[in-house]
């Protein structure tokens, strides 16, 4: 829709939940540029979106020819990104169409970071949209500079002077050469990682992106469970990329088990009865005013509910 990120406050999820619902049928959904819509019935909008439109009709910008087509519009609010497009195959004046899809803009979620940017596990530093979201779950799109910058240069700042004060050691020890070739031997006979990592990817659109359900979540669990359960083979994309799938599973399950506790919709987190519903439903405040911390414990998710700090004035 028109606001970024998507959410159940602002009703142009509507346009996302109509585009990913098209898309579970098979469809592909394109932008035409080249005409204004047609079969448009303007009765059919409510009040307040005549008055809008009304104002916009009588408020007239630049010359005529800009009423013609979305394109001459976007010609003069945004040429750029016409030529942009154009470098990428798709050239609008010669009547291409853009084909859309919903996507994820940024994680809102993340690791727990301290004053410093460190972490519970040490050595770890974290900064920017890994690290938990500073401004809460409607973040504005684009407003990353305390996420990014302050806390960029905060975490580099104390990674440097940990690094300096660590002791390099010149020899590996056995026990570490030997963990590593039982690694090898269980990954030998596994699955292709490039396989389980399309079966992630798959997972999460169907299950966790824009409609998220409790039937849905729960099935997206056991898919994942069998998935964990088989071993994962490095292909022809090697060693770090079978190792950073095997971490895709346990990430990819954090984001299901948060969103089965979670009812209420929050920023991205549209929480739907029933995945035919039109609407999700909205947040349970006050009772869900919290945030979800994540542990592991004994090599079990231990999901805990945490209250934000109140800030004072």
């Amino acid at each position: 829709g028109a606001s970024w990120p998507v959410s159940a406050e602002k009703k142009t999820h509507l346009v996302d939940v109509a585009v990913f619902k098209e898309m579970t049928k098979g469809f592909r959904i394109f932008l035409d540029y080249s005409s204004n819509p047609r079969d448009f019935r303007f009765q059919d909008l409510n009040n307040l979106c005549q008055e809008r439109y009304k104002r916009e009709i009588k408020n007239k910008q630049g010359d005529g020819w800009r009423d013609e087509s979305p394109l001459r519009r976007l010609e003069e609010i945004n040429p750029d990104s016409i030529q942009w497009l154009k470098e990428y195959g798709i050239d609008l004046h010669a009547g291409d169409r853009i084909e859309i899809a919903p996507a994820v803009q940024h994680f809102q979620g993340g690791v727990k970071i301290r004053e410093r940017a460190n972490t519970s596990l040490k050595g770890l530093y974290a900064a920017g949209e890994c690290a938990g979201g500073q401004h809460g779950g409607n973040r504005p799109g684009g407003n990353a500079l305390l996420d990014g910058q302050v806390f960029g240069k905060i975490a580099g700042r104390e990674a440097a002077l940990e690094a300096k004060s660590i002791k390099i050691r010149k020899e590996v020890s056995s026990s570490q050469i030997k963990s590593y070739l039982t690694l090898l031997k269980k990954m030998a006979p596994g699955k292709k990682a490039s396989e389980v990592r399309r079966e992630i990817h798959s997972i999460a659109s169907q299950f966790a992106s824009v409609v998220r359900t409790e039937e849905g979540l729960k099935e997206g669990l056991k898919i994942l469970g069998r998935l964990k359960r088989e071993a994962i083979s490095p292909d022809e994309k090697g060693l770090i990329f079978a190792l950073e799938t095997r971490n895709l599973l346990d990430v990819a399950e954090m984001v299901f088990r948060a969103g089965l506790l979670r009812k209420g919709s929050r920023g991205p987190h549209l929480f739907f009865n029933h995945l035919e519903d039109p609407s999700p439903l909205f947040s349970q405040d006050p009772i869900w005013r919290k945030y979800i911390v994540i542990q592991n414990q004994m090599s079990k998710m231990v999901l805990k509910k945490k209250t934000p700090i109140e800030l004072k004035e």
